[in-house]
């Protein structure tokens, strides 16, 4: 029948498979599934300054937030997409803030 060393190697492969499945669940995220959501986007474009949002897309890994700040100034905002890091921050002052020339 059976041989002690195949009964042996049988044990051992029936024991090893929890472990195979704990290693295999560990692996990498995708990156898709390392996104921030659209509620991170908008919370972070806030944060940095941003009253109003008016436009905001995801494309090629980054978020495009355009929108306007407290004094009605235009702001865009690019935040990486896999972390919400604030990539870059664009301000426009309304022309009311502007000043005229003298």
């Amino acid at each position: 029948m059976f041989s002690r060393r195949s009964t042996m190697l049988a044990a051992l492969a029936i024991c090893a498979l929890p472990t195979l499945a704990a290693a295999q669940s560990q692996e990498t995220p995708k990156p898709s599934d390392r996104m921030i959501s659209r509620d991170d986007a908008r919370r972070i474009a806030n944060e940095n300054g941003m009253a109003r949002i008016e436009d905001m897309n995801f494309d090629d890994g980054h978020w495009k937030i355009e929108g306007r700040d407290s004094i009605g100034g235009v702001i865009q905002i690019n935040l990486r997409g896999s972390d919400g890091t604030v990539l870059r921050v664009e301000r426009e002052r309304p022309a009311s803030a502007k000043a005229s020339p003298g």
